[in-house]
C-alpha cells in the first residue's frame, strides 16, 4: 500500500503586527523630526525676514536724515537764526539736539534750503515789518518759511510768507502768523539791497511709541502731517562728535559740533529664541559746517 505525498503548507509570509507597530512608530518619529527641523526653519525664516526688513526702514529713515543733516544750514552756516513764535523770541541753529526725549530717545530737528532762494533788490528791508522787494517769486509760496541773511552771514532772521506777490515781485509777512512777532536782535539798518532770502524746511525727527501700533520714528515738517519714515523702531539716538573728537549726545556748544551721528535702534523679539537687537547710523558733516 502506498502513501500519498504529504502536502507541505506554504510558510507565512508578510509583517507581523509587532513589526507594523515598530515601523509605524519609527516613520513616526522621522515625520516628527521633519517636520519639527521644517517649523523651526520656517520661523527662522521669518524671523531673518522681520530682521532685513526692520533694517531696510531703518536704513532708508538714515539716508532721509542724512540728506537734510547735510544740508543743514545751507546759504547761511552756523550763524544763528533769530525766530519768533506767537510773540515770543526763540533762535534756531541749522542742527538743533533734543537729548533725552520719550523712551529715553532723541530727537534731531534740522534747518535747512535747498529749495528755492532768491536776493534783496530795490530797497532793504529796514523793519522786520518791511515787505521784501525780490529778485524772483519763483519756487515760493504763501506759507513757506524764509530766512533773510546779509551777504556776510551776520545776521539771519526767520518769517512766515502771508502772501506772495508777483508785479512787483515782493513777500508779505504779516502778523496774522505766529512766525512773524516778537523777532529780536534785528540788525542796525535792517538788511541791505543783495541779501539773501531762502526758502527753508523746518523738520524734526522724534521717537513715537503711542500714536501708532507700532513704536516708530516719525518726522515732522512746519505745517505738515506727521510723516512715518520707519516703523517698529526700539528709539532713535543722536550722537554729537565735536572737534576735539569726544561724542556726546547733549552738546552744550554747537559751534564745536563736527559730525551728527544719528542712531536707529531696532529690535526683533521671539518668546522662543532671543531678542535680537540691531542699528543703523551714519556719520554726516554738514556741509556749511
Amino acid at each position: 500500500m502506498t502513501s500519498r505525498p504529504r502536502r507541505h503548507r506554504p510558510r507565512a509570509t508578510g509583517f507581523t503586527l509587532v513589526e507594523l507597530m515598530i515601523t509605524l512608530v519609527v516613520m513616526g518619529v522621522i515625520l516628527g523630526l521633519v517636520m519639527g527641523a521644517m517649523y523651526r526653519s520656517q520661523n527662522q525664516t521669518a524671523r531673518l525676514t522681520k530682521v532685513a526688513e526692520e533694517r531696510q526702514m531703518a536704513r532708508t529713515a538714515i539716508q532721509l536724515i542724512e540728506r537734510e543733516t547735510r544740508m543743514a544750514g545751507s546759504g547761511w552756516g552756523r550763524t544763528i537764526v533769530h525766530s519768533a513764535r506767537s510773540g515770543a523770541s526763540d533762535s534756531l541753529s541749522a542742527i538743533n539736539p533734543g537729548y533725552g526725549g520719550l523712551a529715553r530717545s532723541d530727537s534731531l530737528r534740522t534747518l535747512g534750503a535747498w529749495l528755492a532762494s532768491t536776493q534783496l533788490v530795490t530797497s532793504s528791508m529796514t523793519l522786520t515789518t518791511s515787505s521784501m522787494l525780490v529778485q524772483d517769486t519763483t519756487g515760493f509760496r504763501t506759507g513757506d518759511l524764509v530766512i533773510v541773511t546779509d551777504r556776510d552771514n551776520r545776521s539771519a532772521h526767520l518769517f512766515q510768507l502771508t502772501a506772495v506777490q508777483t508785479s512787483p515781485a515782493t513777500f508779505l509777512h504779516t502778523n496774522t502768523s505766529p512766525w512773524n512777532t516778537g523777532h529780536t536782535g534785528w540788525p542796525a539798518g535792517g538788511y541791505p539791497v543783495g541779501s539773501y532770502v531762502f526758502k527753508v524746511t523746518l523738520a524734526t525727527y522724534r521717537y513715537d511709541s503711542t500714536s501708532f501700533r507700532q513704536p516708530a520714528l516719525v518726522r515732522v515738517e512746519n505745517g505738515q502731517p506727521v510723516q512715518v519714515v520707519a516703523y517698529n523702531v526700539d528709539g532713535f539716538h543722536v550722537w554729537y562728535e565735536m572737534q576735539d573728537n569726544t561724542s556726546t549726545r547733549n552738546p552744550a556748544n554747537l559751534s564745536l559740533v563736527d559730525k551728527v551721528i544719528p542712531v536707529v535702534l531696532t529690535k526683533v523679539t521671539d518668546p522662543r529664541q532671543p531678542t535680537l537687537r540691531d542699528s543703523v547710523w551714519a556719520a554726516v558733516r554738514p556741509r556749511t559746517f
